[in-house]
């Protein structure tokens, strides 16, 4: 009797199954771990046959399952298609929305346009892709300063690429410098 209870007592011990949620701590952890992580990223977009667009990370993660990158330091270059910087800058961080292509950059942003000879600064803005647009949270301002001496700082900053435009939504005070074209005189 005694060996028949002492049998299935260590039947019971070895057939009981610990489960301390280790699965699903399993799972928690694969959620939170990117599948690459890489260091001193260099990434070079060809469009055309042509880089159009080059970016330096310090680190970048990879989350597939949820298409997401995770830029960390990150600085970059927009070129035209005959090789011409057109647009450089520089941020904290950056995550990159792969199914969309958006972008929602953060921390010390600092861009340069050529074209406008402006520079752009703000601690938080959003790419859409789709629509070619970069916002800043209405409570955030953005300032723009121009090479010329102008200077602007305003809240709910929209600029429109696709119709080379920029304007506030409010809260906007600043200087513009109007150049004066003189006129010769003839004698």
């Amino acid at each position: 009797m005694r060996r028949a209870v002492l049998i299935l007592a260590v039947t019971l011990i070895v057939s009981c199954r610990l489960d301390y949620g280790q699965q699903q701590l399993v799972d928690e952890l694969d959620e939170d771990v990117p599948e690459t992580v890489l260091t001193e990223v260099r990434h070079t977009v060809v469009r055309d046959g042509s880089p159009r667009f080059r970016i330096l990370a310090d680190r970048a993660e990879t989350f597939t399952e949820r298409k997401r990158q995770y830029l960390h330091e990150v600085e970059f270059s927009e070129l035209s298609p005959d090789g011409t910087l057109v647009t450089s800058g520089t941020a904290d961080y950056a995550e990159y929305q792969m199914d969309t292509e958006d972008v929602e950059l953060t921390g010390n942003l600092r861009f340069f346009s050529e074209e406008e000879q402006a520079w752009l600064t703000a601690e938080y803005l959003y790419w859409d892709s789709d629509s070619r647009r970069l916002t800043s949270q209405s409570s955030r301002p953005v300032t723009v300063n121009r090479t010329d001496g102008t200077r602007i700082t305003g809240r709910g900053f929209v600029a429109e690429m696709s119709r080379s435009s920029i304007y506030f939504q409010g809260g906007v005070s600043g200087m513009i410098v109007e150049e004066n074209e003189e006129s010769e005189s003839s004698d």
